[in-house]
């Protein structure tokens, strides 16, 4: 037995990336350059610098540990400043545990998020049964647990609700699957992976799925 708390936020970047398939566990190597926003490193680096512009890397580096994510004190990841990394400025012998909306949006839109949630989907539409099987094998694979009744029947709606939307207005599903680097499957409808895509992010942004329980 063991407190209640909020995973660290390496932890949240890894495990998404983990139950999604992307992850590159791959050991030791030099650091790399995930997703960040455009113009992140500019306004504060110098004219002679090595590092006055964010060169964003491309392929696996994209998907190592976070462990591995090169850290710029003056400019530190978005993400990890929304929860809680410290900024290695000083030291750190615990981190506090913050709870900001910031960090819903940043689960919800964050691209490394939204690309995890589209390759999850993509996972799903593959796996055998109709829709109720793959919705239970979706909450299990992030959640490690089955879901209630009530809990897939709130999910389950969520779906067929955004297939509608998706199905009925081909240009929305494109611009929402167009996030992240990874490719796009050629074989699964737009619309179904777009609406799995949504469910597969909301999963990610649970409670329970970043709480150490």
């Amino acid at each position: 037995r063991g407190p209640r708390l909020r995973l660290d936020a390496e932890q949240i970047r890894d495990n998404a990336l983990f139950v999604s398939g992307l992850l590159d566990a791959t050991f030791g190597g030099r650091g790399v350059m995930p997703y960040q926003p455009p113009n992140i490193w500019e306004p504060v680096g110098y004219a002679n610098s090595n590092t006055r512009f964010y060169l964003q890397d491309h392929g696996s580096a994209l998907y190592r540990r976070s462990i591995y994510s090169f850290l710029k004190r003056t400019a530190p990841p978005p993400f990890m400043s929304n929860f809680d990394a410290p900024n290695r400025e000083q030291t750190c012998a615990r981190r506090e545990r913050t709870n900001t909306p910031m960090q819903a949006l940043s689960l919800l839109n964050e691209t490394t998020f939204v690309e995890a949630a589209r390759k999850l989907a993509e996972q799903t539409l593959r796996q055998p049964g109709d829709a109720d099987a793959r919705l239970a094998w979706m909450f299990r694979k992030v959640v490690r647990r089955d879901g209630t009744p009530a809990e897939l029947s709130v999910l389950r709606k969520g779906v067929d609700k955004r297939l509608a939307t998706y199905a009925a207005d081909a240009t929305l599903a494109p611009k929402l699957l167009g996030q992240g680097l990874s490719p796009l499957p050629a074989d699964l409808d737009k619309a179904q992976m777009a609406a799995w895509t949504v469910t597969a992010n909301t999963l990610l942004n649970l409670d329970e799925t970043v709480t150490r329980e």
